[in-house]
């Protein structure tokens, strides 16, 4: 579904290590379309759904996707990653040299999260007249995790598979800063490509429930092949 976005801004974040709870899950609203739609439309009104998953610390990674639902079906779908202090974070994509910022506002209270934008649904490249503004609740029948959800994600995304021993996941797009510990993928993991450079790829793994692998690869480690 997803625009791709570069995480070498990651390397240089400071992540804040206060307390909290892990606020994994997928939250989300809806509402009955206005007016008089047919009978085969009266369920199909606003609706948001917020996907988040815990990298590490306080870091999340992020998936949002919008509708205004009938008459007109626009929709907003935007990801990226938060860090959340105590309960609130924000996103802005300026650091990606976005021509047009898109600046959005999350706010835990319990098991809902309020969204607010300080950008129009052009910044943010959803269709007219969507916005993520809204509350989001956390549903109490959660779907999987794990690497098949995440591939769904990525459908056009080519796939890679490690070719050495191991191959070492780094920080930054360059490979210049690995992860302390070291973290590593074993021969014949099979990974998504989600975004490249001339020499390396970035890729994310959910190997169970839970767990969430991020970082760069490089492209000497790896065999890829185009998206079925």
């Amino acid at each position: 579904m997803k625009k791709v976005l570069l995480f070498s801004v990651l390397m240089i974040f400071t992540i804040s290590l206060i307390g909290q709870s892990n606020f994994s899950g997928l939250y989300s609203y809806s509402f009955k379309p206005n007016g008089n739609p047919p009978e085969t439309e009266k369920a199909r009104g606003p609706n948001g759904q917020l996907v988040l998953l815990k990298m590490e610390g306080n870091l999340y990674r992020f998936w949002l996707d919008v509708t205004v639902g009938w008459p007109n079906y626009n929709v907003g779908e935007t990801d990226g990653t938060v860090t959340f202090v105590n309960d609130t974070a924000s996103f802005d994509n300026t650091f990606e040299d976005a021509e047009h910022p898109c600046i959005l506002r999350f706010k835990k209270d319990g098991n809902t999260i309020r969204i607010n934008s300080e950008s129009t649904s052009f910044n943010c490249g959803f269709g007219n007249g969507v916005n993520a503004d809204g509350e989001y609740t956390l549903l109490k029948d959660q779907p999987v995790f794990d690497n098949t959800w995440l591939e769904n994600e990525y459908k056009q995304s080519p796939v890679a598979t490690i070719k050495v021993n191991t191959a070492n996941i780094y920080q930054d797009e360059n490979c210049l800063h690995p992860f302390t510990p070291r973290k590593y993928f074993a021969k014949m993991t099979r990974l998504l490509s989600i975004a490249e450079t001339k020499s390396t790829i970035y890729t994310e793994y959910i190997p169970s429930p839970g767990k969430f692998i991020w970082g760069w690869i490089k492209k000497t480690d790896v065999t890829i092949t185009a998206a079925k």
